[in-house]
Formats: structure tokens, C-alpha cells, sequence
């Protein structure tokens, strides 16, 4: 009989053998050892890390409404929401949005081992498994969302499933491995669609990988086809959800298909934009950039550099170059249409940061070429027996780096910023006040609390920006009892089929306190003639005009809404996060309800009402002063504001306890050594005689 001849397959078997490539084989116990060891680093520093609460951003939309059985904004992420509801359910412990959180750390340490086996099969080597590991999983951006509730860490382990598949079908093309492929893409699109930039480039090579190889028949299209379509199924649950229409948070109306495919195609924000807007101040070289020195800073630029070695040289394990062309498609077709399409302004700290969260998937790919690269550098340099041991010390190496560069920076298991700012925001208002916001951090805070922690029920919060669409009070209006919205169609929006605020503030003034979160929409100008609004904590309340203000009664309602909550750390939270907008509205609050004080001061006509105004701003002044919370966080002008307050109160009632306040305050501000013009006023003042 002739022998049976070797597949041509590269494959490790147990034992003491040696592999393809003549390296001892490792794959009997070490590389099960190395992936338990990997999955319990990954858990364990996530969940040391981890949120403990609702974390800024779109995370309160999307735990909010996966928690309530609604659909979140286009396009929808049924799976994410369909899983999050099941397991914030099971799960017996935490918040709801504690447990949306721990899940996304077990997707992100399950897409961290996939992504390790992967590496494992393209160069052979565990030790590239591990740098794999450590470049991607361990970087501050895929950490970062790998400890909050969100829907990328669920993306990258679908589509990190999904490439281990394409892998494993370019080295056993079946009909069964094919099904597995294009039912991982219909689920991957199921929840987050930029995984049809990798989809469209491994749908084609599927079918001619099929073909090449004798696999590919009509019955095999067929059954390609129907198991992408299995993998969208959970898209049926936005229309039946729709349906129901008892959630008491949704977006949207897909109730008719063409409702169904505004939402799946993102239609509101632009089909292949990030938002809406005009692109011209957009880039394509500029966010390219910013995509590669992030990569770069986050790895210790080692990523890059063996990515370009891991793309040009060419694989040295055999049967891996189809793989390897396909991915460098992949990851070229996404950064050239994603960087194309992308226009948020990067200029804004805060609107980078959210357009960084899409460098996940592409990064995956550049973690694999940076793994390819590690490995070729390895064998081109090192003998057999010795680059084993030294690839596994430097990507454990690497892997240590990273761990001790990110665990204290992304370590929020204390952050509870973004709910005390839900508190302060709902817990300072009336009983069954309307608040009207504005924006994701607002909106989603005061909803998260609302509908998960049962917080501050009787608030109606209704959303301005969303109340301009067709759907929002057709399918939320319920949700908002006594609430009037006064036109024949129900939106907001100009034009007398419509209502503006002026017709909203007059139709429900006389039966809700109405507060604002910052801003109305500053094109609608209808409402001021009759209108105006006073500070009230982190809000503002709409008030009639004429509607006399008692000073001491609005203090006692005013003052006590103001943050009285730790404070983020300006320095570990910047510009780029949200909890620097949670930092800058509590420093900001206080002082402007002193200010708003002033100015009411100012106008007031008698000396009983500017005294009584005066002294509820020095009131606030002395409030900001002494509460520990703000510590470290005062600036110098409060000092100066509160100095002239009390200079005020002085002329008004000669009184010298005012005097002293008054010179303390300004000598406080003096000592900042400020870039003030009125600085030898104020000295003047406060070195004149008693």
C-alpha cells in the first residue's frame, strides 16, 4: 500500500514534536495554559476596572432602552439590545447598568482569546498569539470600551469571530464553514453595521474560495444566503417591538417598511456619515492621522512598525497568503471609505473621541499584521530553539507594559459621575416638572435613572431635538401624561400646523413648573416676547414675564439643585470624555446662579430688592466656598464675584461685615496674580479706610 501522504495544511499536534517551521511544538498543554492565562488577565483587569454605573455617552440610551424592551437610535442594534435585556435579567447582582457593562468585559475577553487563536493560526507561534493580545486588547481605546456598556466590544468579538472563520474556511473550504462565515456576518451587521466594510471584501473571496476549490453549486449559494439572512433574524425584533409600542423608550417608527428602513439605513444622520452636517471642514488626511498616532502612542508605536513588516513581507507559514491579502483588503477598504465618510469635526476634543471608537475594527486587523510581523522578525533573526522563549518573554513583556500603562489611567470602578449628574440634574426639580434637554449626557443620564433605578419618575423628560422628528410623540407621547403639545400635527417645528415653545410654555405654564437643561433652540424666538428664564441649580426654569421673584425663596429652591457631588479629575478626564462635561456644568452652576442673582440685582428698581438679591448671591458665594467638593476646583474669579457682591451689600447697607468679606474675597483674588485691568481698582478698595 502506498503511504498516506501529510496534509499540506500546517498543523500542531501535541507532544514533543516540532512544527512546519521547525520550532519545538507547544500545542499540547502551553497553548491551553497561555489562553486560560489570557482570559483570566483580560476579566480580571476589566472587571477591576470596570464601570460600576451608567457611563456618559450613548451607553445610558442603550442600557436604558435594552432594559425597557425598546429600539435605541439608527440603526437599531437589535442583537446588542435582544442580549443586553436576557442578561441584565439573569444576572442577580449590580445596577442594570453594571451588568451592561460586565458583559461587554466578557465580549471583550472573549474577542481577546479569538483574536490570540487567530494570530495562533496565521504565524504558528503562541508568542504572537500574546502580542496580538497585548497591542489591541490591552490598548487604552479597546480597554475603554471593553468596561462600558456599549456595542463595540460585542462588534469586535463578532468580527473577530468572524476573520478566525474566514481562516478556518481558507484551510477547509466546506459548505459548513462557509455557512459558519455568513452567518457571523448577518449577526455582526446585526449589531453594528461598519462590519459590512469587512463583509463586502469576504463575501466575494468566499464564493471564489468556493468555486476554486469544487464547493460551490446553486443548493451551496443557497445555503450561504439563508444562513446570512439567519444571522440578521434579530433585525425582526424592531419592527415587533414597534409594533407593541409599550416600551416606554424607543427611537423611531418601524411600524411601516419604509419607518423600518429609514431606521436601518440611518436616514436621520446621513446613511454613511457619522452624523449630520456638512463634510467641508473634514479631512480625509487629517482623520487618517489622527488614526495612526493614536495607534501609534497606545502601543508604544511597535504596532504600526511591524503592521507595515506584518503587510509587505510576505507569510512564511504556508497556505496563509490568500488570508493575508484578504485581510490587508479589509483594513485598506475600511480606513479609505471610513476616513472618506467620517465627519465629525476633530477639532472638537469631545467629537474625537467619538469618532475613535470605529479605529476598533481596523485595528484588529493591524494587531494581526503587527503578530505577523513580531513572528517574521523572529524567525529572521533567532534559530528554532531560541525564538520560542524569546518571542514568549517580549510579548509578555509588551503585554506587562500595557497593563501598568492603563490600568490606573482607565481604572473607573469609583466613577459615578455621570449618575450623581443624573441626581443632581432630576433630584433639585419639582414634583411632576417637565425638563426639556438637549444632547446625549442629559437625555440619557436622567432616562437611565428614570427607567432603570425608578429615580424621579414624575419628571417628564422630554427631548427638544427629537421632539423636531414625526415618530418621537406619535410613539412616546404616552409617556408624558398631562403634557399638552398644542398643534394638529405633533412636532415641533414652524409653521401653523405646528407648535414653537411659545405655544408649548403657553399651553402648559399654568399646570407643570417647565425647566430647561442649558439651551432651547436658539432659531426659535418665538417664546421670548412673553418669556425669560432663571438659574435653577443645573437648569434653567421658564417663567413668565413680570412674574415678581422672591430672592429668598428662589435661593431655597435654586441653591440646593446645584452639584453637591464629587467632582471628576479634570486632569484624568479631558476635554475628549464626558465626564469633563459633567465637571465643567457642576463648576459652572453655582456661579451662575449667583450671577443670575447679580443681574436681577442690578435691574431691580427699590434697595429692599437689590439687597435681598445681592445677599442670595453672596449666599451662593459663601455656599461654593464652603463645600469640600470643591476643592482644588475653585477659580480665581469667584473670588472677584464674590468680592463685588459684598461691595455691593457694603453701599447698600454700610454694614462691616460685608467690608471684610468683601476684602477677603478680592485679596484672594489678587494673591492669582490675575491679567485683570481693573486690578488697581480693586487694590484701591481694599487698601482704602475703613
Amino acid at each position: 500500500m502506498p503511504k498516506r501522504q501529510r496534509s499540506s495544511i500546517p498543523h500542531m499536534t501535541s507532544g514533543g514534536s516540532t512544527n512546519p517551521s521547525g520550532e519545538p511544538n507547544i500545542d499540547g498543554w502551553l497553548r491551553p495554559c497561555v489562553m486560560g492565562c489570557l482570559l483570566a488577565v483580560q476579566l480580571g483587569c476589566y472587571i477591576a476596572t470596570l464601570h460600576p454605573s451608567v457611563p456618559g455617552g450613548d451607553s445610558g440610551e442603550l442600557i436604558s432602552v435594552a432594559h425597557v424592551g425598546g429600539v435605541p437610535h439608527p440603526p437599531g442594534y437589535p442583537l446588542y439590545t435582544m442580549i443586553v435585556h436576557g442578561f441584565t435579567t439573569v444576572v442577580p447582582f449590580g445596577s442594570p447598568a453594571f451588568r451592561a457593562n460586565l458583559f461587554s468585559a466578557i465580549c471583550a475577553s472573549g474577542a481577546g482569546l479569538l483574536l490570540h487563536c487567530t494570530a495562533v493560526e496565521l504565524t504558528g507561534s503562541v508568542a504572537s498569539g500574546i502580542f496580538a493580545v497585548a497591542v489591541f486588547n490591552f490598548s487604552r481605546l479597546q480597554w475603554l470600551y471593553a468596561i462600558t456598556g456599549e456595542v463595540f466590544a460585542l462588534n469586535n468579538l463578532l468580527v473577530t469571530f468572524l476573520i478566525y472563520n474566514v481562516v478556518q474556511y481558507h484551510k477547509i473550504p466546506s459548505v459548513w464553514r462557509g455557512c459558519h462565515v455568513a452567518f457571523i456576518s448577518g449577526l455582526a451587521l446585526s449589531n453594528q453595521h461598519t462590519a459590512i466594510l469587512f463583509i463586502v471584501i469576504i463575501a466575494p473571496w468566499v464564493l471564489y474560495r468556493s468555486s476554486s476549490t469544487g464547493v460551490l453549486s446553486w443548493p451551496t449559494v443557497v445555503l450561504l444566503t439563508f444562513s446570512g439572512l439567519a444571522g440578521l433574524m434579530p433585525y425582526a425584533y424592531v419592527p415587533w417591538s414597534a409594533h407593541r409600542n409599550i416600551a416606554p423608550l424607543t427611537w423611531g417608527d418601524q411600524r411601516t417598511l419604509s419607518g423600518f428602513f429609514i431606521h436601518l439605513l440611518r436616514r436621520e444622520y446621513g446613511t454613511f456619515d457619522l452624523a449630520k452636517g456638512g463634510r467641508e471642514a473634514v479631512s480625509f488626511w487629517r482623520a487618517l492621522q489622527a488614526h495612526l498616532l493614536s495607534l501609534a502612542s497606545e502601543t508604544f508605536y511597535v504596532c504600526p512598525l511591524l503592521s507595515v513588516a506584518g503587510i509587505l513581507l510576505p507569510p512564511r507559514r504556508r497556505g496563509m497568503k490568500q488570508v493575508h491579502v484578504i485581510l490587508a483588503i479589509c483594513l485598506a477598504f475600511y480606513i479609505a471609505f471610513f476616513n472618506w465618510r467620517a465627519n465629525l469635526d476633530l477639532s472638537n476634543r469631545l467629537l474625537a473621541g467619538v469618532q475613535e471608537r470605529f479605529w476598533m475594527q481596523p485595528n484588529l486587523c493591524f494587531a494581526l499584521f503587527a503578530a505577523l510581523g513580531f513572528s517574521q522578525l523572529l524567525d529572521r533573526f533567532l534559530s528554532a530553539p531560541r525564538r520560542q522563549f524569546v518571542g514568549l518573554f517580549l510579548a509578555t513583556a509588551l503585554l506587562s507594559a500595557q497593563v501598568s500603562k492603563n490600568f490606573n489611567a482607565l481604572d473607573e470602578s469609583s466613577n459615578f459621575f455621570v449618575r450623581d449628574f443624573g441626581e443632581s440634574l432630576l433630584g433639585g426639580l419639582p414634583p411632576n416638572s417637565i425638563l426639556l434637554t438637549m444632547g446625549d449626557l442629559p437625555g440619557n443620564a436622567a432616562r437611565y435613572l428614570q427607567k432603570c433605578e425608578g429615580f424621579r419618575t414624575d419628571v417628564r423628560v422630554i427631548d427638544l431635538e427629537m421632539m423636531t422628528m414625526d415618530w418621537y410623540l406619535p410613539m412616546t407621547g404616552w409617556t408624558f401624561p398631562g403634557v399638552v403639545f398644542p398643534s394638529k400635527i405633533q412636532r415641533y417645528s414652524f409653521g401653523p400646523e405646528f407648535f414653537d415653545m411659545k405655544k408649548f410654555f403657553d399651553a402648559n405654564i399654568d399646570n407643570f413648573d417647565i425647566f430647561v437643561y442649558e439651551n432651547l433652540n436658539p432659531e426659535d424666538t418665538s417664546w421670548v416676547a412673553d418669556f425669560e428664564v432663571w438659574r435653577h441649580g443645573v437648569t434653567r426654569a421658564i417663567k413668565r414675564k413680570g412674574t415678581r421673584l422672591n430672592a429668598s425663596a428662589w435661593l431655597a429652591s435654586a441653591l440646593p439643585a446645584t452639584p453637591n457631588h464629587t467632582l471628576p479629575d479634570p486632569v484624568k478626564y479631558d476635554d475628549r470624555t464626558w465626564e469633563y462635561v459633567v465637571y465643567e456644568s457642576a463648576i459652572a452652576s453655582g456661579v451662575h446662579l449667583a450671577m443670575f442673582f447679580e443681574s436681577r440685582a442690578a435691574a431691580a428698581s427699590t434697595p429692599q430688592e437689590k439687597i435681598a438679591l445681592y445677599t442670595a448671591a453672596a449666599t451662593v458665594y459663601q455656599s461654593l466656598f464652603s463645600q469640600s467638593v470643591f476643592d482644588g476646583h475653585r477659580l480665581p474669579f469667584w473670588h472677584k464675584n464674590a468680592g463685588l457682591a459684598s461691595y455691593n451689600l457694603v453701599t447698600l447697607t454700610q454694614d462691616k461685615k460685608h467690608l471684610s468679606e468683601m476684602k477677603r474675597h478680592w485679596q484672594a483674588y489678587l494673591d492669582s496674580n490675575p491679567d485683570d485691568p481693573q486690578i488697581k481698582d480693586i487694590t484701591a478698595i481694599i487698601r482704602a479706610p475703613s
